[in-house]
């Protein structure tokens, strides 16, 4: 009896010093952090905090018709709804073609697997100037495309493809497929088989099964998946300057634009801050449906 409160009583104290190390060890993990978040605070809230004063230096009559200004200006409006408009298109389709080769890895081997992963994940180790400026080269009047079609006899002369919209969308699209493969890959891998195999043997074909138990499982990756491409979207800037130029110019283009060319700082720091408010409130309403979607699951 004496031997088992001992060994309870030692036990106890075990647990009782692994709890003080936990405590004791959440400082020392803050701090692991605390050079992270010192980088962030420099160069994103830094950044923020001097783009507010740059508005309202003015004051607030002055700062609010500054966003009157931009918000009622021809160009900026059509620039922002293609912002969005090219942006919806690249998210539909990094999701759609994403989704089908996570589902494809998914049901490949494990060998197989490996090695589409590792396809996927290279160009994320690659600059994204170098993969434009290759779209550049195949999407010229002497690129490849243009010789192949030249050769294959469909066209008798080359083919005006860059400083297009169908180019950037194909840019970018190449850009953002890892961002919405990943996540949908991930919700696949945590799939329970049994599921799959208890629709086996109900009798339901594998086009049945996919539509009934795999879709609706996955779907909150895919949303996932949807949330971070068009969030990444609406702030491109290198693959529309090169690949679509001034007609096909997003607002990070528009921006740079202004600071950079017409030094108008003021209306560059509202369109940043219109920007980001337009994402968070992106991140914002995201969360809230997946948090809906998460109690009603339960």
């Amino acid at each position: 009896m004496r031997s088992s409160f001992n060994a309870k009583a030692k036990r106890g104290s075990a647990v009782a010093e692994v709890d003080r190390g936990v405590v004791l060890s959440q400082p020392i993990g803050f701090a692991s952090v605390s050079p992270l978040l010192l980088l962030l605070g420099i160069f994103f809230f830094g950044p923020m905090v001097a783009l507010t004063f740059a508005i309202f230096a003015g004051g607030l009559q002055g700062s609010s018709g500054l966003f009157t200004e931009v918000l009622t200006n021809d160009l900026f409006q059509t620039v922002a709804f293609r912002t969005i408009r090219i942006s919806l298109f690249v998210t539909i389709i990094s999701v759609v073609v994403g989704y089908a080769m996570a589902y494809a890895m998914w049901r490949s081997p494990p060998s197989m697997r490996s090695i589409a992963l590792a396809l996927i994940m290279f160009p994320l180790f690659t600059s994204i100037v170098v993969r434009t400026y290759a779209w550049t080269a195949m999407f010229s009047r002497n690129g490849m495309i243009n010789t192949l079609l030249l050769k294959a006899g469909l066209i008798d002369k080359s083919l005006s493809m860059l400083y297009t919209e169908p180019v950037v969308l194909i840019g970018m699209v190449q850009v953002m497929l890892p961002f919405a493969i990943l996540p949908i890959y991930t919700t696949l891998l945590g799939l329970d088989l049994d599921l799959l195999r208890a629709s086996a043997i109900c009798g339901a074909r594998e086009r049945q099964t996919f539509a009934k138990v795999v879709l609706p499982l996955t779907k909150h990756g895919a949303g996932v998946a949807s949330v971070l491409v068009f969030v990444i979207s609406l702030g491109f800037f290198i693959t529309p300057a090169i690949l679509g130029g001034p007609q096909s110019a997003m607002i990070s283009n528009m921006i740079s634009t202004e600071v950079t060319t017409f030094y108008n700082l003021e209306g560059g720091a509202v369109m940043s801050v219109l920007l980001l408010i337009v994402t968070l409130c992106l991140l914002f309403v995201a969360g809230k449906i997946g948090s809906i979607a998460a109690h009603y699951r339960k």
